[in-house]
């Protein structure tokens, strides 16, 4: 009872000691006992440093390899030259499609990315889900081709972002193509925001080409704003592919570029910032465009290469294959010629030369070339896997103009 008594009458002094007391614990540093738990600290420690997230593996490519022939997006909206097109696949050896997303700056559907409605870039060529709908329900493994750094839409709309003249004027090279800048950003996102959505629609690989600098005009008035003092042209290239790799591989894609065919012979990087042995590094597939009419007169040896398929495709890809070891993760997928030009006829005995040059070097897997998406039957092997349906394919709605051949890449 005195106690109690006098723990009321003198409530506020023992209050104020205890306070003396918490305050000379905090003199001592302020350190928590020894036994009081760390489980906060290790909360916050854990929330700070997540685990790395594991990008999604690809889906896995057709058996044997892809083996593909290439759309314009034109060709890919005409319902009945698509549809043949989806019938020679399901006849053949054939499995894939390389199918155009941007050509020339020009956006084959109406795609989700701001700057192709700033530059008013999107052609509407095809219906994107229709078109995978049939590629999905034949089997037929889906590519989708950006040409990077031609792009005259983009260029004309953003000048700031193009390629310049002297006069700080957009460029034209001799074919009246403007080019973008490698040297901006924003010329990165834009080419990477397209490959992303394409993926998003449900193409399993982007295949970048025009992944270069300019290479014809007069390239003397070039101008590239924002470029760093002493930068290499090579060095651009391979840091572009190295950042669209990443956001590519992020999203469970495989990832390729188209270069010239003679990429593998040369020792620099041509002036356009191909260097094979720093390109191979940020790819899945290099594809290599050994089209015998593009290679000089004597190259290799050869009076006229045009007229030799078998030999000039096992000299380039030859050498290709033995470059290819700085890089073992990256593999050669060679686009082979399917068109007629400089009076040389291209047939099924020029093509299938092609094939088993590629074949006996042990490269199984090839794409065909042509700016009219006519290809050659009689060359190619009725394989098929068996179950890939037989059903007439049904084709996408039709475009808004017919096709436009395109110029070889």
């Amino acid at each position: 009872m005195y106690v109690r008594n006098w723990m009321q009458r003198n409530v506020w002094p023992a209050i104020l000691c205890l306070a003396l007391l918490a305050l000379a614990g905090c003199r001592h540093g302020g350190q928590a006992p020894a036994t009081a738990s760390p489980l906060p600290q290790a909360k916050v420690s854990a929330s700070a440093a997540p685990a790395p997230a594991v990008p999604p593996q690809p889906e896995p490519l057709p058996p044997g390899g892809v083996k593909g022939i290439y759309l314009t997006g034109w060709t890919a909206g005409v319902k009945k030259h698509f549809a043949n097109l989806v019938s020679l696949v399901d006849r053949t050896e054939l499995n894939a499609m390389v199918i155009d997303v941007k050509d020339d700056g020009e956006v084959a559907y109406d795609a989700d990315v701001p700057l192709v409605k700033k530059a008013h870039a999107s052609r509407k060529m095809y219906r994107i889900d229709k078109l995978m709908a049939v590629l999905k329900a034949h089997h037929i493994f889906p590519i989708a081709r950006i040409a990077c750094f031609r792009d005259t839409p983009l260029a004309e709309a953003r000048p700031d972002l193009a390629v310049q003249d002297a006069g700080g004027h957009v460029w034209h090279d001799r074919s009246h193509h403007a080019w973008l800048n490698p040297y901006q950003k924003a010329c990165w996102d834009y080419n990477v925001d397209l490959a992303l959505d394409a993926i998003k629609h449900g193409f399993k690989e982007i295949q970048f080409d025009y992944v270069r600098f300019p290479s014809e005009g007069n390239l003397s008035a070039l101008h590239y704003p924002g470029k760093p003092p002493n930068s290499k042209r090579e060095d651009q290239i391979v840091a572009f592919l190295k950042y669209a790799r990443e956001k590519i591989k992020a999203k469970g894609a495989w990832f390729s570029a188209d270069v010239f065919g003679l990429t593998s012979l040369v020792k620099d990087d041509e002036g356009i910032g191909q260097k094979f042995v720093k390109v191979v590094g940020q790819l899945d597939y290099l594809c290599p465009m050994v089209y015998p009419s593009h290679y000089h007169l004597g190259e290799y040896g050869i009076p006229n290469p045009n007229k030799e398929p078998y030999k000039i495709i096992k000299l380039s890809l030859g050498d290709a294959k033995k470059r290819l070891q700085v890089a073992p993760n990256c593999k050669l997928r060679p686009w082979l010629q399917d068109f007629s030009l400089y009076g040389v006829h291209y047939g099924p005995n020029q093509v299938k030369a092609e094939i088993k040059a590629a074949r006996e070097l042990g490269i199984k897997e090839f794409l065909l070339w042509n700016a009219g998406c006519k290809y050659t039957e009689a060359a190619l092997a009725k394989e098929a896997p068996p179950q890939i349906a037989r059903a007439s394919a049904p084709a996408p709605a039709p475009a808004a103009r017919p096709a436009a051949p395109a110029t070889p890449h």
